[in-house]
Order: C-alpha cells, then structure tokens, then sequence
C-alpha cells in the first residue's frame, strides 16, 4: 500500500529531441525504454524553471536579486552545453530560433520511471503544475492527451493503469506553440505577434524589457508529482477573508471541493485549521474545527465551512 501524500517525480529525467527518437510513447514505456544518457538521449532539467540569486555591486553599495531563470527545453540543452548560456551577454543570438529551426526541433521526449503501488480504495493521479504548450503523455503504453494552453496544470488519475509490482514508465511529448511566430531582425514588441493565435504570452516573441525566448518557452516548466489519496479527495480550495475592527478581527468564508471516486457512500472527517505564525517554525493554533460528512458514491460536490 502507498503512503497517502505527494511524492515529487524531480530527478531521473531523461530528454531527446523528437526527431531523433524511433519508438513511440507506448514502445518507450513498454518494451523500449531508455536506460541511459547515451545519444540521443540527454539528463533532462524537469522542472524546467529554478531560480538562481546573483550578487551586484553598485557604487560600492551591494545589492542581491532574485533571478528566475525560465527554462525547460533550452534549460535540458544548456544543462548537456548544447547551446550557449542566453543570459550571458549577447549569446542568445546564438541559439537557433524556433522560426527558423521548425517546431520540431524543439518537441522534445521526457521519460522517467517510478515506484508506486496501491491496494484498497487507494487512488494516484499524476499531477503537471505547469506544461507548456500541448503534450501526450504515455504511462505503462497507455496514451493520456493534455489540452493545449500556456503553463497549463494537469491532474490525470492513472490508477488502474499502474503496474501491480510498482515499477511504472512514464514518457511525456512535449510541442512548441502552434504559432510560434518570427522574430524581424531589429526587433518588435512582441515580434510578428504570431504567437497572439495561441493561447500564448506575445513577449515570448522579445519586447523592450527581454530578449526572444527561442523555444518559446516550450517544456515541462513546473513540478511534477504522483498524489496518493484515499476514495475522497480534496480539490480546490477557495478562501475568502473579510477584517473588522482595523484588522483585529477577521471573518474567513473557506469552500473546497470533494470528490468521492469510490462506488459506495463514504463518511468522512474534514478539518480546517487556522493559525498565526509568531516566529520561524512556531505557529499559534486559533481556530479548529471538525466536520462530519456522507459523500454519496462517484459524488462532487462544494462544501463551505460554517463561520
């Protein structure tokens, strides 16, 4: 049986440009699956965005920042020396730009492999926080199609699908936007504004304030995680707070989402807790309460807290 929580999938990533891959999805997590970084395969940097602090001086008076440094596909590439590092002077010009190269240079595979098994009324989704900008996903050969859209968050229940050894295969195909767009060569704000067709960010194409993202931001760009839960899962939750009184008092209207997967009524406890932090890992319980509830079979439902 799995422990009940989250288990983050951020290490282990494999990478290859589409192109240079012969299997399909369901052969890559079936009977051909990478084994190693040998070509064309690459260690892959999922998530594709880290943050990195760099240090100034200016006028002998320091200051520090933070630098998010936004990568998937390119991240993969610079973290193999594949393509020069785009923050360092003018060496973005030097990596290929997606209009120029075709979409497919920059549709990349990810495969990675991990252990999860289940038993009961357990369930497992496989969760994407932000997946740009459209992708297949394949799990143990079974084929799973996200929705398009720019950094989109995807939840896929992959329970009954998982191996009864605990030994799972995972391959996502990732696409650049449809409309990519092409970059003049002195620059525009937000340059053809091809991009603007898709459901997209234009300043991908370069504005005043950055230069052109040559993938254009294509990739896994946030985490990627398994979630075990039980028949009754938790979604959504939606806080409202309303101050009285120059803040002293306040008043929290709390909703959440249940979702009840199983085929039979399941009562259930549902807690919410409310606390103040008064120094760096001490917090001052102020409120607890604790509801009862019957979520009828394959049931969703909204449920607000009493004030």
């Amino acid at each position: 049986m799995a422990k009940i929580g989250k288990t983050k999938l951020d290490s282990g990533w494999l990478a290859a440009r589409s192109t240079e891959v012969e299997q399909t999805g369901i052969q890559l997590t079936t009977t051909h699956p990478p084994t190693s970084s040998s070509s064309p395969w690459m260690e892959a940097v999922v998530p594709g965005t880290h943050a990195n602090i760099v240090t100034c001086e200016m006028d002998v008076k320091g200051f520090q920042f933070n630098c998010n440094r936004a990568f998937s596909v390119l991240g993969t590439l610079l973290k193999n020396k594949l393509v020069p590092d785009p923050f360092y002077g003018l060496e973005n010009e030097a990596i290929l730009d997606i209009a120029d190269s075709g979409r497919e240079y920059y549709t990349f595979w990810f495969f990675t492999t991990f252990q999860c098994t289940v038993a009961g009324n357990q369930h497992v989704d496989l969760k994407f926080r932000a997946v740009n900008y459209s992708a297949e996903v394949y799990v143990n050969g079974h084929k799973l199609v996200l929705p398009k859209g720019m950094f989109r968050r995807h939840s896929l229940d992959i329970t009954d699908i998982l191996h009864p050894d605990g030994n799972n295969l995972l391959a996502v195909i990732v696409h650049p936007p449809d409309h990519p767009g092409k970059i003049p060569p002195e620059g525009f704000q937000g340059g053809d504004h091809e991009i603007g067709k898709d459901v997209a960010a234009q300043y991908v194409e370069g504005w005043d304030w950055m230069t052109p993202i040559r993938d254009r931001n294509t990739g896994i760009w946030d985490e990627v995680s398994i979630y075990v839960t039980g028949p009754v899962t938790i979604g959504d939750p939606h806080l409202v707070s309303t101050f009285f009184d120059n803040y002293k008092r306040a008043y929290l209207h709390s909703t959440i989402e249940l979702e009840n997967r199983s085929s039979s009524v399941v009562d259930c406890t549902l807690n919410i807790q409310v606390t103040t932090e008064l120094e760096e890992d001490t917090s001052l319980v102020e409120h607890f309460q604790t509801q009862y509830l019957s979520i009828s079979a394959n049931a969703r439902t909204h449920y607000t807290f009493p004030p």
